[in-house]
């Protein structure tokens, strides 16, 4: 079995009602056209009728080295909060159930880790679901920033190191009609810590890295950042810069181009 080459998968395993499945699709993740989460919906008949278990026995022969990925089963088609399964890729893996309404919101938290698996495992209710019952979880305020805003604070440069990358970078994405990005505003230091917590040796067999120190000791004095990526036109469609840019006067702090090797 081959698993897609992507950010964050959400495996479908039940197939049984397809209307309950685009209600609750719609219900967790909005109008398709509205989505900006980095979710992608992996259908397959091959999938159908597949329990977790099965599907972490076939991930672990196939290895395709997700961070984490989320599963609708049977249960969230018919239990009252449409649950998701959302399961980490530690060992053994971590599984949190996830009512629909707050999926994405989560979603994002942990993929730019400025929320863990954790925080949202000591937040759910009694029965292992969370709910987004617990205030002290805050969600990352999110909002669209005006390229030109971060081009400018940045000047003709030329910058250190990857920064100067990363300009030419932004330049050429706006060419593209990139005007706006879709930046959120996180802990710095939790953005260190989980950033941190896996060397970059573990992606060198998928990814170049080109940053990545820079980008960490950024972070190191905390507070709060914007954080924003984007796509490279390149090579693999995941391909892309993430940087982070100082509130206030949308200056850059820091930047790491990631790369999928070709093979």
């Amino acid at each position: 079995m081959t698993f897609p080459d992507v950010e964050v998968p959400l495996f479908r395993l039940d197939y049984s009602d397809d209307q309950t499945w685009h209600e609750v699709v719609r219900e967790a993740l909005g109008p398709a056209s509205d989505r900006t989460d980095p979710l992608t919906i992996v259908e397959s008949p091959e999938f159908d009728g597949m329990d977790i278990d099965e599907l972490l026995a076939r991930l672990n022969e196939d290895d395709p080295r997700y961070q984490f990925f989320v599963v609708a089963d049977a249960s969230t088609l018919v239990d009252a909060d449409h649950p998701f399964t959302v399961i980490t890729a530690a060992n053994p893996p971590g599984r949190l159930s996830v009512s629909a309404y707050t999926l994405s919101g989560v979603v994002v938290n942990l993929w730019i880790s400025n929320l863990d698996f954790e925080d949202y495992s000591a937040a759910a209710d009694s029965d292992g679901v969370y709910r987004a019952t617990q205030p002290q979880l805050t969600e990352p305020q999110e909002q669209m920033t005006e390229v030109d805003e971060i081009v400018g604070a940045m000047g003709d440069g030329p910058w250190p190191g990857a920064l100067e990358e990363f300009r030419v970078g932004l330049l050429d994405y706006r060419a593209r009609a990139g005007f706006r990005v879709f930046t959120s505003l996180v802990d710095a230091r939790r953005l260190y810590e989980n950033s941190s917590e896996r060397p970059i040796s573990d992606y060198s067999k998928y990814w170049d890295v080109y940053g990545h120190d820079e980008y960490l000791d950024a972070l190191r004095e905390g507070g709060q950042v914007l954080v924003f990526r984007f796509d490279l036109m390149t090579g693999h469609r995941d391909n892309h810069w993430s940087a982070i840019l100082d509130p206030p006067t949308l200056r850059v702090l820091g930047a790491e181009r990631w790369i999928k090797h070709s093979s």
